[in-house]
């Protein structure tokens, strides 16, 4: 008889914001890796900075262990800032985890390393690269001062050094697209780039469904009913192309009925409001705000149509997956690793390019019916058989436990 043995692990996952303080896509996917691996029986410890500076160190939520350390009060651009990240973490780390940790498996760069200097030798560490952090930076710094844009450049060159060093002492290292392990081969050499997997990101696809009456929806919302609604999410920062977007709309509202609802936060929300009313879209362009999470899954089901107006860096795109899986087209621009999703999709969906009269062009030719359509079900299939959470979840415990 062959008895099967079950080994539970210790395991630390740092990740940039704890997903339940504050959503993104990839604080979404650490948190779901850190609940799977918990899931199935592991010890699971999860630490990341409390931008609040309300919540304790320690607590038990969600299944996991959650550390958190309170955000250094000191200038996002002042040098010492990513290592008082680390010394941090390794604090933290030492003083409630202790040094019995069979895997480190990082999502956010600082918070990685501080964990490279806690756990050394006899662990097994690997590394999920969502963006890289110089160009992440380089757009960040973009349109800024140009004061900002020195400091930005300094700092990118110090990061840039950090997560090299990070990629060398990863025993593994994933990215969430082809487009992504490109980039770190240019950016790292060919050395770093033979040890990157591709694992996907992911949908929990019980979460997204598609809706039987979506004007029912719409009249929940407090959405139009007498013309079609398009949907973006997006942090409001530049690289999103939320301007671009809007100029495009501005080429289209004197022919076409529509609605378009932006949601999301970020420091460019006063200009896009302002640069929509200065274009006399105030009554087309509605910001949203924060999106709760228990409200995504009905403004996908009843928008007719996403939008992902990118200008650059888009690394995956869970947002796409999320809109697909609830059986809407997404409409978007041909940036990083957008086509590697919809390319397998519709590819008539995808702009020519990036520029305001190409994404102009693409929304024209949707609201006009002028596009392919896709059975709302079958969008919802491509996602369930190619980037179902259970399974991709499995690829990536495989890999981060090792053989």
């Amino acid at each position: 008889m062959i008895v099967e043995i079950f080994m539970s692990y210790a395991i630390v996952i740092p990740m940039l914001h704890y997903y339940p303080d504050r959503p993104s896509g990839s604080t979404r996917l650490a948190f779901d890796e850190a609940s799977y691996l918990a899931h199935q029986g592991h010890e699971v410890w999860v630490i990341a900075p409390d931008l609040s500076g309300e919540k304790p160190e320690y607590t038990q939520q969600d299944g996991l262990h959650v550390l958190r350390y309170e955000t250094p009060a000191i200038s996002a651009l002042n040098f010492q800032r990513a290592a008082i990240h680390q010394d941090l973490t390794a604090s933290l780390l030492h003083k409630y985890v202790g040094e019995e940790v069979d895997l480190v498996h990082g999502h956010a760069l600082l918070q990685y390393a501080g964990a490279l200097k806690a756990y050394q030798a006899g662990v097994r560490v690997g590394y999920t690269v969502h963006s890289p952090v110089k160009l992440e930076m380089q757009a960040t710094a973009r349109n800024s001062s140009l004061k900002n844009q020195f400091l930005f450049k300094i700092k990118a060159i110090i990061t840039h050094h950090i997560e090299k060093n990070c990629l060398q002492q990863s025993d593994y290292v994933t990215v969430d697209s082809q487009y992504t392990k490109a980039l770190l081969g240019r950016l790292h050499g060919r050395r770093i780039q033979s040890k990157v997997q591709v694992v996907p990101g992911w949908v929990n696809i019980n979460n997204f469904k598609v809706l039987s009456d979506r004007h029912a929806a719409k009249v929940q919302l407090g959405w139009p009913t007498d013309a079609p609604v398009l949907f973006t999410l997006r942090r409001l920062v530049p690289r999103m192309g939320l301007d671009r977007l809007i100029y495009a709309l501005r080429e289209i509202e004197s022919t076409i009925p529509f609605h378009m609802v932006i949601g999301g936060q970020g420091p460019l929300r006063t200009s896009l409001e302002l640069l929509a009313a200065k274009l006399g879209l105030d009554d087309r362009i509605h910001f949203a705000g924060f999106v709760p999470e228990t409200l995504l899954p009905l403004m996908y089901g009843a928008a007719d149509a996403f939008v992902l107006p990118t200008a650059e860096l888009e690394c995956f795109g869970i947002i796409a997956l999320e809109s697909l899986a609830s059986g809407r087209p997404v409409l978007a621009t041909p940036v990083g690793a957008i086509p590697e999703i919809l390319e397998q999709v519709e590819p008539a969906w995808l702009a020519a390019n990036a520029s305001v009269d190409a994404i102009a062009q693409l929304l024209r030719g949707f609201l006009q019916n002028r596009l392919p359509e896709h059975n709302p079900q079958q969008l919802r299939e491509f996602v369930v058989a190619n980037y179902n959470a259970a399974e991709i979840l499995k690829r990536l415990t495989f890999i981060a436990l090792g053989p």
